[in-house]
């Protein structure tokens, strides 16, 4: 499977290999942008809400990430003879907070508000499940419903 596939396409199988290969192109994606402009503008994320402009910058990071990330979390659930809903669940709820996030109604100086921990934790939980299930379980043996077993 190519890189163009992996990241668009929502139908295939993939192993664990791929799958962790596609979160962690997308995370580096998003550090390599958010860090140095971190950096060259001194914003310090344990200090203090970060200025507009860069909650901006993150929500648009997260909102062009979610389609990619979808695609290969839907493929690895398909190795695993599951139907896409955990994908959806945790794109919904990362753009969510993403969301929130932007308006800075998640943190006030420096501490999560009860809206931000109402969302925050199901996501942490959500977070653990998706690695638990999808980046530590092996697919399931020879072809499913999704397709042939892949190599």
């Amino acid at each position: 499977m190519n890189w163009f596939q992996l990241f668009t396409s929502l139908h295939g199988r993939i192993p664990r290999r791929h799958f962790w290969t596609g979160v962690i192109a997308i995370v580096i994606f998003q550090l390599a942008v958010q860090i140095p402009l971190m950096s060259r503008f001194s914003i310090d994320l344990d200090k203090s809400i970060p200025p507009l402009w860069f909650r901006n910058v993150s929500l648009f990071l997260d909102v062009i990430c979610a389609w990619p990330l979808f695609a290969v979390l839907a493929k690895r659930q398909e190795d695993r003879d599951q139907t896409p809903h955990l994908s959806w669940c945790f794109i919904a709820l990362l753009l969510l907070f993403s969301v929130l996030e932007a308006f800075a109604l998640t943190q006030d100086s420096g501490q999560y508000t009860p809206l931000g921990w109402a969302i925050g934790l199901p996501l942490l939980g959500v977070i653990a499940i998706v690695i638990f299930e999808l980046g530590s379980r092996p697919g399931t043996p020879g072809p499913n419903r999704f397709g042939p077993e892949p190599m």
